[in-house]
């Protein structure tokens, strides 16, 4: 007999540590994000299916290789971007693109890794490129059909395929396996084919100085009146890039950064003198650029005086995002411009990367705050308490604040009410098509 002082488990603990076992088995095998399930989750789908039709072909779509990663677009957008990918494969499969018997999952958990396995036996692999084709089709069109705006449209994908086929003397699992191995050294190789021939693209682009500069003015709210312009490149030809913002993001992952934005800087700057009351010159700069020695060099100082100007007259605008990078070397770069004359913008603000000891690092001259707080802020009364405090912060900064993207006279209107001076977008000068 027990003791009187003996206590039994409740049957409530039991039933809470089981419950808790389960949800940390089910993280494992379920993806929260994209609600697909993980490989190791469908397995022994994958197994039976193989069993049945005796041969199967992965197609694997790989997001994260775009060159667009959560550290450009940012974490939430990039998570908002993986959804809608998920979307895209369900709608594949209600249109009958995707066959039921098809199984689409994510290679892990929180990945960006998708598979997708085709059924429909060694018959139906003879047609099977026609097939992925057409998967592929569809989902590049979806992409496509994206709004203007969504992180979605930044993201090329990377594709590879294998086909796996029953053996009666090698297990299933590991046959699946060696496909999906095989399918992401395809995706591999392809993109080492496209950004090698990207490569040479870019480096003859530098080679025959085919950019443009565009320049948007940037003025005072209360009468338009301009104090400088924002230098922005353009390419000369049509490129294999489908933007500038992807060529820009090529070029960092390259050794051709720094060659490329010393092109694109000094385009800019012998442009300007046919620019009427041009005021300020902005310059956008990566890190790289930042670092680099030729803006003390005898030759851009040259180039200056061509352009009758000196570095007073420059301001070199860096993002928000680089701004969290900083490190001892880069904030004595920034230190060093400074001396020199140039000044310093920081751009983005508000996107949500910015820490105020990063910013106070920097004794930025001017703040730019980022589109996505100045769109409808006149309908917003969040945006517009959020607005006031940045400009409050700029204040004890003695930073001066650019508002970016304004489009409508109530932006304005509101901007100004606001306190804020200065201000960029299609209000005031709306780029001519190339």
């Amino acid at each position: 007999m027990e003791g009187k002082g003996s206590l039994s488990p409740a049957p409530d603990a039991d039933y809470f540590r089981l419950r808790t076992e389960w949800l940390r088995f089910k993280g494992h095998l379920f993806d929260a994000l994209t609600g697909l399930p993980a490989l190791p989750a469908v397995m022994e789908d994958i197994r039976r299916l193989l069993e049945s039709q005796r041969a199967l072909e992965v197609l694997y779509v790989d997001l994260g290789r775009s060159g667009w990663h959560e550290t450009k677009l940012g974490w939430a957008a990039y998570d908002k971007a993986l959804k809608t990918f998920a979307a895209i494969l369900r709608a594949l499969r209600e249109k009958g693109v995707l066959d039921p018997n098809d199984i689409a999952c994510l290679h892990t958990v929180r990945s960006d890794r998708f598979l997708i396995f085709l059924g429909g036996g060694e018959e139906r692999l003879m047609g099977a490129a026609t097939r992925r084709e057409k998967i592929l089709s569809e989902m590049q069109a979806a992409l496509r059909a994206a709004p203007p705006d969504a992180g979605l449209r930044a993201i090329r994908l990377a594709v590879g395929h294998a086909e796996v086929s029953e053996h009666p003397m090698a297990r299933s699992e590991r046959g699946v396996q060696q496909a999906v191995s095989d399918a992401i050294l395809m995706s591999l190789k392809a993109r080492e084919g496209i950004e090698a021939a990207r490569h040479e693209e870019l480096s003859r682009l530098i080679a025959e100085g085919g950019v443009r500069t565009v320049f948007h003015p940037i003025v005072t709210l209360a009468d338009r009146r301009g104090i400088g312009h924002e230098a922005l490149t353009r390419v000369v030809r049509p490129t294999s890039f489908d933007s500038v913002e992807e060529l820009f993001s090529f070029a960092e992952s390259t050794d051709l950064l720094v060659d490329f934005e010393r092109l694109c800087r000094g385009v800019a700057i012998r442009t300007s003198p046919g620019l009427q009351a041009r005021g300020l010159l902005f310059l956008n700069a990566s890190a790289p650029a930042v670092l680099d020695p030729e803006w003390f060099s005898v030759a851009m100082e040259a180039l200056l005086v061509r352009s009758a100007m000196t570095p007073r007259d420059v301001v070199v605008e860096i993002t928000e995002r680089l701004a969290v990078g900083l490190h001892h070397g880069f904030q004595g770069a920034l230190r060093r411009l400074k001396e020199r004359g140039y000044r310093v913008a920081v751009d983005d603000m508000g996107a949500g990367h910015a820490s105020l000891q990063a910013l106070a690092a920097i004794e930025p001259d001017f703040l730019k705050f980022d589109v996505s707080l100045v769109r409808d802020i006149d309908k917003s009364s969040i945006k517009r308490s959020l607005l006031e405090t940045l400009r409050g912060l700029a204040e004890k900064m003695r930073a001066r604040v650019i508002a970016e993207g304004i489009e409508r006279e109530g932006e304005r209107a509101t901007l100004q009410s606001l306190g804020i001076e200065l201000g960029q977008g299609f209000l005031f000068h709306r780029e001519e098509p190339a």
